[in-house]
């Protein structure tokens, strides 16, 4: 079903981490970050199905959202990865709450970057379904490189543009996705086609810590709810920063992920 591309780094011994970028995104988003944690982690980082190098052998169960979420953890049995850290970014955080939800026994520690539970009404997955419906065609039929830069013109990544890897970030994800692949990704796996799991927080048994920039006003919100439903979850709010904390600022994603206190 899925022909996985991922990164490691080399040092097995290490307690694992695996990485799952966001929409539009690669493993190769986690370049920075990995560069910093390789001395205390085995980092795994993956390519998500329709993003970067990924493949997949059936188009709707291969980008499906709960058939992605197995085919990781099939590919952590062939690793031989009992149990690790997972950490997601917006669509890779979604995915990670499912997973921590789905398979508690193989997550120890779950961050949620700028990620949603999902929407509670099919009258509000049917919305976002008509509304993806129309990036889809604009993936399509635009031409996507003007679409890359419409996307970060969004409320929720502003001042992304100021960051001096702008113009690198922007080339990267031109280069590194086809847009047939990614509308493919949204058709199967966006926001309106997920199982809501905000109703299954209250049974979440593994530490849960989100992260949320304090200039995307609409995730922080979504935050505040899920710590209020969420025993055991806590947020953490960056200052001056939008919706790719770990772009935007990964030093200090990695201060709030790995050396502050709870």
């Amino acid at each position: 079903m899925h022909q996985w591309h991922f990164t490691v780094t080399e040092d097995r011994t290490l307690p694992p981490l695996l990485l799952l970028h966001g929409w539009m995104g690669s493993c190769e988003d986690y370049c920075e970050v990995i560069e910093l944690l390789r001395s205390n982690f085995y980092c795994i980082a993956i390519d998500l199905p329709g993003h970067g190098k990924a493949q997949t052998i059936d188009e709707e169960s291969g980008y499906n959202f709960i058939d992605t979420a197995r085919g990781i953890v099939r590919l952590l049995d062939d690793l031989k990865i009992d149990c690790c850290t997972i950490a997601g970014y917006s669509f890779g955080g979604r995915l990670a709450l499912y997973l921590a939800l789905e398979f508690p026994d193989r997550f120890d520690r779950v961050i949620l970057e700028s990620t949603s539970p999902g929407l509670a009404t099919q009258a509000q997955r049917q919305a976002r379904i008509a509304s993806d419906r129309q990036i889809i065609d604009r993936l399509i039929t635009d031409n996507f490189a003007e679409f890359v830069k419409d996307w970060y013109r969004q409320s929720l990544f502003v001042g992304i543009d100021k960051h001096p890897n702008f113009p690198d970030l922007i080339l990267r994800r031109i280069a590194t996705n086809q847009p047939i692949n990614l509308a493919r990704s949204l058709q199967f796996a966006g926001l309106g086609m997920q199982p809501y799991l905000g109703d299954r927080l209250k049974t979440a048994t593994v530490p849960i810590l989100l992260i949320a920039g304090e200039l995307d006003r609409k995730f922080v919100e979504i935050d505040r709810i899920i710590v209020r439903e969420c025993l055991t979850a806590i947020l953490k709010i960056v200052p001056n920063c939008s919706h790719n904390i770990h772009f935007q600022q990964p030093h200090t994603w990695i201060d709030l992920c790995f050396k502050s206190e709870p």
